[in-house]
């Protein structure tokens, strides 16, 4: 399987025009709740490993489950008076890195404890959950229909998944096992 996702991730490349494929990071975790572990992977595309298009992919199977761009990974860091532009070795020590950084242990958690952790850091944004997975679902104003969602999320053993797409984002996502998708419970800063 990792042959196939690796044959495709080149032929991708291929056909961007792309020179450079790099692995950043890949973890398995059972995220869905079916005692079976998913494939979380992040990869760089790119003309060079200088300036890469980044990507994080759930799959299970054969089958991708979730995607989400991430901020490109170039030689220049920062936002606004804080960029600047860091060395080619710095940058490789930091693509290296970023693998622990985002399947760190303290980014999965159970539902309870992913609601603790808010309540303790951002206790508003509890109240939240339902909001934004009605907004992620694409039925903004049907929030019973979400409260439903969160409220079966908390009863399964599932998994939420906190990353950050680059910046100061902060994403949570966790399985619906009734819509067989990953909704966001979470978006921030």
């Amino acid at each position: 399987m990792t042959t196939m996702l690796a044959c495709l991730a080149v032929l991708a490349s291929l056909a961007l025009g792309t020179d450079t494929t790099v692995l950043i990071g890949e973890a398995r975790r059972d995220l869905t709740g079916d005692g079976r572990p998913e494939t979380i992977r992040i990869v760089g595309v790119g003309q060079s490993i200088d300036s890469l298009e980044v990507t994080l992919t759930i799959t299970a199977d054969a089958d991708t489950l979730y995607r989400q761009r991430m901020v490109p990974l170039t030689l220049t860091v920062g936002y606004d008076a804080g960029r600047r532009r860091i060395t080619r070795v710095e940058h490789r020590v930091r693509i290296r890195e970023l693998g622990s950084f985002y399947f760190d242990d303290r980014k999965f958690m159970a539902p309870a404890q992913f609601v603790e952790r808010l309540r303790d850091s951002a206790p508003g944004r509890v109240r939240e959950i339902p909001e934004t997975i009605a907004r992620d679902g694409r039925f903004p104003t049907d929030t019973a229909r979400a409260a439903a969602i969160w409220g079966e999320m908390q009863r399964t053993t599932i998994t939420v998944f906190e990353f950050s797409p680059g910046g100061d984002g902060i994403l949570a996502i966790a399985w619906s096992p009734r819509d067989k998708r990953f909704y966001r419970l979470m978006e921030c800063c």
